[in-house]
């Protein structure tokens, strides 16, 4: 009985431990399209990627042609993980993740916070080009 006991126990913690959203959140990451912008929210009906580019102006995109959509992430294969590549050319920028229209949320996977952006705190990367190509910081 003991054993039967530990047995399910173990399957149940290991299970568990699948569903950590550190486990899946790895940060930006540069790809050939741009930076690849990834966020573990299995149970919002909508996340945008909202920065400091121009291009995004914090989801706001340029404001003149009330677009609604900047920076809207997809989550393909309903797996909870949404992404979005964005082209970026070299500098520092900051970004949130904006769930569901209502609750701003920090990158997990990335460590680098600033003062800033509409939740007082932003997540910051740097892009910067190295020999041929462009990477992440």
């Amino acid at each position: 009985m003991k054993r039967w006991f530990a047995l399910l126990a173990l399957v149940l913690l290991s299970g568990c431990a699948s569903l950590a959203p550190r486990a899946r959140a790895s940060g930006p990451a540069m790809s050939a399209e741009g930076v690849r912008f990834r966020f573990f929210a299995p149970s919002a009906h909508r996340v945008q990627l909202a920065g400091s580019w121009p291009e995004n102006n914090w989801a706001h995109g340029d404001g003149s042609a009330g677009e609604a959509d900047v920076g809207l992430m997809e989550d393909d294969d309903n797996d909870g993980v949404w992404e979005i590549v964005v082209a970026l050319e070299p500098g520092r920028y900051q970004y949130l993740f904006w769930l569901d229209e209502a609750t701003w949320r920090l990158d997990p996977g990335n460590p680098a916070e600033v003062d800033g952006g509409p939740a007082r705190r932003a997540s910051e990367l740097i892009v910067v080009q190295r020999g041929g190509g462009m990477e992440v910081r």
